[in-house]
């Protein structure tokens, strides 16, 4: 009886540390949770948006956003050069085109706001020092 008590709270302590990943980047980190109001921002502002793509109970995923994507360094570069956007991949679909829609997460995607293509993309996690590399990438693409 005890072992089923503590593996019930395990598991529920578990389930509500990957829920909260997504929701720490759009309360914490800004970032936007509309693909649409992330192109409209990207257009007015002329920077290309950065569509991060994970799913509810991805480990990886959550890995990703808590150990990279919420580092300062990270984060000053990505407000910098890039609209910021979150996506959950089962339960956002249809909420942002279906060419967005990746095999596997996470995903980043990087999109050329004014034709709306993937100019770059990013699978998997990715450690900070990795992922800072990653976006001097994407932005040289950009650039070109």
């Amino acid at each position: 009886m005890k072992i089923t008590k503590y593996l019930l709270l395990l598991a529920m302590f578990f389930s509500f540390n990957l829920y909260g990943a997504s929701e720490r980047l759009e309360q914490k980190m800004n970032y936007e949770i509309s693909y649409q109001k992330a192109l409209e921002k990207a257009q007015k502002l002329n920077k290309p948006i950065m569509m991060v793509v994970g799913q509810e109970g991805c480990p990886y995923c959550n890995k990703f956003e808590s150990k990279t994507l919420t580092r300062k360094s990270i984060h000053a570069e990505v407000e910098k050069s890039f609209i910021p956007l979150t996506i959950l991949k089962f339960k956002d679909e249809g909420s942002y085109p279906e060419k967005f829609r990746p095999n596997g997460v996470p995903t980043v995607l990087f999109i050329e706001p004014k034709e709306q293509k993937v100019f770059y993309k990013s699978f998997g996690y990715k450690s900070k020092r990795e992922y800072k590399k990653e976006l001097e990438n994407a932005l040289e693409v950009y650039s070109k």
